[in-house]
């Protein structure tokens, strides 16, 4: 424990000067130098000025008590376990100031961290990662692994691919049994590869991660990683095989009661039939999809989106033209990703070719090149190709083209 440093907080708490604490227990210096570290005290002079403080010491029953829970709180977030986490965080906030000095104190502020990343508070886990950041000379190995871990974990929430990756690689060179030692690691590093395209790879620490949280009794975790290799495996073209694992995660969701899982196997259900060509069935898991989620929320208008682009691979132009109509007068920002994707089917759908091609030169493309959307690249460049050849001059075209392949082959180099 520094007690030097629990001291010093606990004397500028109270507002105390140097010399009203160690007035009849040591000298100023002697005080300043406790303070500072740069002198150890004896355990009676400690022991004066913690009581001149009021200040109670438990530190064996407190570190045993939090080490408990901490443990309880990190596998709490690997089980996904919403609740469980919120009620352990709760009780051990009220423990931080007790533990400040402690050799656990780190430890502490680094499961916290994994907490706020958990749930999503980005402010909050930004702010506890700058805190971490000054602290990481003086970390043990095992600290230094679950900050890295954690940091990886961290990195993914801010759309950090590379860098999150980077970090993998680093603590992995520094223990080999990572992926053992922290269950979550394959399935992230499964997720990372999903987000930057590399399907191959992504499937590969999927069926890495399904028997470590098998082995686990991890079941939330087990159908996240098939909910993502589900997605992969649809990319792959494997659409029998997406089906039976969605169908699976469906059923489970229903006898689990899990709402989440639930809704996010309806809606990769239409996914995959729309990629299998049964059109009908993707608007039923869609529009069942759509009936849980929150109205003019941007996952609402891209659902909307699946849903017309449907009915119109079905030639429902009418009707798709009337839905996208209706919900895009409800976006206000007309330079999001939601009124961009919606604007682009509205004119498919009215079959207003001219309109449509200068839309997507102006404005859609050049988001999607900066998203590295390849999917709609590589679909929108070919119609605007073909409308190029036949309303374009020879000149035109080839410049469209040059910039076409130079896109394709961004695409390729991304995948490697």
């Amino acid at each position: 424990m520094d007690y030097g440093m629990m001291i010093f907080h606990h004397r500028k708490k109270l507002g105390w000067t140097q010399e009203k604490l160690c007035e009849g227990i040591c000298s100023v210096s002697h005080l300043s130098k406790i303070e500072n570290g740069t002198k150890e005290a004896g355990i009676e002079t400690i022991g004066l000025l913690l009581k001149k403080m009021q200040v109670e010491v438990d530190e064996n029953d407190i570190i045993d008590e939090v080490t408990i829970q901490l443990k309880r709180l990190w596998n709490s977030i690997e089980r996904a376990d919403y609740d469980s986490s919120k009620m352990l965080y709760e009780e051990l906030i009220n423990k931080e100031e007790k533990i400040n000095y402690t050799n656990i104190s780190n430890d502490f502020y680094i499961t916290i961290w994994r907490y706020y990343i958990f749930i999503e508070d980005l402010k909050k886990a930004k702010k506890k990662w700058k805190q971490l950041e000054a602290k990481t000379k003086k970390f043990s190995q095992y600290e230094s692994i679950k900050y890295l871990f954690t940091l990886s974990i961290y990195y993914i929430k801010e759309k950090r691919y590379n860098d999150s990756l980077q970090v993998m690689d680093e603590v992995q060179e520094i223990t080999p049994n990572l992926e053992i030692d922290f269950q979550e690691y394959c399935f992230y590093r499964a997720l990372v590869y999903s987000y930057i395209n590399q399907t191959s790879l992504s499937m590969y620490f999927c069926n890495k991660a399904i028997p470590i949280f098998l082995q686990n009794n991890n079941i939330k975790r087990i159908l996240d990683a098939k909910m993502l290799l589900s997605l992969q495996l649809i990319k792959s073209k494997l659409l029998d095989r997406a089906e039976q694992f969605l169908i699976e995660i469906l059923d489970a969701s229903v006898i689990l009661s899990d709402k989440t899982i639930q809704m996010s196997a309806l809606h990769n259900l239409g996914y995959l039939y729309y990629h299998s060509s049964q059109h009908k069935k993707a608007i039923r898991y869609y529009e069942e999809y759509l009936s849980n989620i929150q109205e003019g929320t941007e996952e609402y208008f891209l659902v909307i989106s699946n849903i017309a682009n449907n009915m119109m691979i079905m030639n429902n132009y009418e009707t798709a033209t009337q839905l996208l109509c209706e919900n895009l007068s409800k976006i206000k920002d007309r330079n999001s990703a939601s009124y961009i994707r919606m604007k682009v089917l509205l004119l498919e759908a009215k079959k207003d070719e001219a309109n449509l091609v200068t839309y997507l030169r102006k404005i859609a493309l050049p988001l999607w090149i900066e998203y590295n959307d390849h999917e709609k690249l590589i679909k929108y460049y070919g119609v605007v190709a073909d409308y190029y050849e036949k309303h374009e001059s020879l000149e035109n075209q080839n410049l469209l083209y040059k910039e076409y392949n130079n896109t394709l082959l961004k695409i390729i180099e991304s995948r490697k």
